[in-house]
């Protein structure tokens, strides 16, 4: 393998605007595959809490689950907020610093994490949900956008103003913080360590795949999906965050982590230690999953969204499941798919690409 010297960019060159347009149709064949199944699925799930009233609901394969989910009577995720953003399409989103960070065409909106409201639209040329798409992450006193296939935009959260544009050739649509440094993926199938003060490259280009990608920082690495190798569901790589020493997992697709274990879109269970899939929770049309208040939440894609919480003790739904929004119109089902979904301390917030709404969904005490 050849290697580059600190700060270049080495490999291939791809056509990003040819790699995400691939990788796009390939992710919504698989949303638009499952969304027969989904249907049945939810209103099966929701028979079976309502039927039991005690919240029994998919089991992981190869276990025989407790008749009874824990129980949640207490309190029940309730939606809290939608925000209506304006401009074009939105496609990425972040929590910290008391706000949520989105990205829009050539803006990056800060929300107010307490209210929904937009308090700053901010102005980062070349962000866009489509061609070089933008990711963005907060981390290491600032917020992190990519934009362009050009350069990282450093925002300062407490002024919203860019304060530095370190250029990074290339630059990719998925972007994260970890062990004090912010993590790139570039077109050029790299994985790239930026310097959070200096906006300087440090150390030698990690090759991790060409496409869309995923990037989670968990149990010491940073676990890389790309979903442009032509693998159905995507390739995972285990980047050590001390080292930049490479792991390849092969078909996965990691999305969150919790509970000791690492999680994909389709509810698998990983064990970080060996890369295997530990359970599968048969939630068949679920296409994004996030880990919060110690609970694996799956969003259900149709012609409406839904949440799904999953107890990772058991693998059992519990509660009941909670839709996201107004469905779309008839016109727009096939166009269902969200594009992003995160989790902060006040609670879920998921992104709507087609109608560019920000829901906010948090627990809620429904006793007295």
């Amino acid at each position: 393998m050849t290697t580059a010297p600190p700060g270049s960019l080495a490999g291939p060159r791809a056509e990003p605007q040819a790699l995400i347009k691939e990788a796009r149709r390939r992710q919504r064949r698989r949303w638009l595959a499952a969304g027969a199944a989904v249907a049945v699925a939810v209103a099966g799930a929701a028979a079976a809490i309502a039927g039991s009233g005690a919240g029994t609901g998919p089991r992981p394969q190869g276990r025989h689950a407790s008749p009874e989910a824990p129980a949640h009577a207490a309190a029940a995720l309730v939606p809290v907020s939608q925000t209506s953003l304006p401009g074009g399409n939105s496609l990425s989103l972040a929590v910290g610093y008391r706000a949520v960070w989105v990205t829009g065409i050539s803006v990056t909106y800060q929300v107010d994490e307490a209210t929904g409201r937009v308090v700053r639209t901010i102005p980062t040329p070349g962000t866009s949900p489509d061609g070089c798409r933008s990711g963005i992450a907060a981390g290491a006193g600032a917020v992190w956008v990519t934009h362009g296939c050009q350069g990282i935009y450093r925002i300062d959260p407490h002024t919203g103003r860019v304060t530095a544009s370190p250029r990074v050739p290339d630059a990719g649509d998925a972007v994260a913080v970890a062990a004090g440094l912010v993590w790139v993926t570039s077109y050029d199938g790299d994985l790239l360590r930026i310097q959070p003060r200096t906006g300087q490259i440090t150390g030698r280009p990690i090759p991790v795949g060409f496409g869309n990608w995923a990037l989670v920082p968990a149990a010491g690495a940073l676990w890389v999906t790309s979903y442009g190798s032509g693998v159905p569901g995507g390739t995972v790589s285990r980047v050590d965050l001390a080292t930049g020493a490479v792991e390849r997992l092969g078909n996965l697709d990691v999305q969150a982590a919790g509970a000791g274990s690492l999680w994909t879109p389709q509810v698998q269970r990983i064990d970080p230690a060996t890369g295997r899939v530990t359970a599968s929770i048969a939630l068949p049309g679920a296409s994004q999953v996030a880990f919060w208040e110690g609970s694996v939440w799956a969003l259900i894609v149709q012609q409406s969204l839904t949440l799904v919480r999953i107890d990772p003790a058991t693998g059992q739904v519990t509660g009941h499941p909670v839709p996201v929004g107004k469905p779309l119109p008839a016109a727009l089902a096939w166009a269902s798919d969200p594009t992003a979904i995160a989790a902060g301390p006040t609670g879920l917030w998921i992104l709507e690409l087609y109608r560019n709404l920000l829901f906010h969904l948090a627990i809620r005490s429904s006793g007295p």
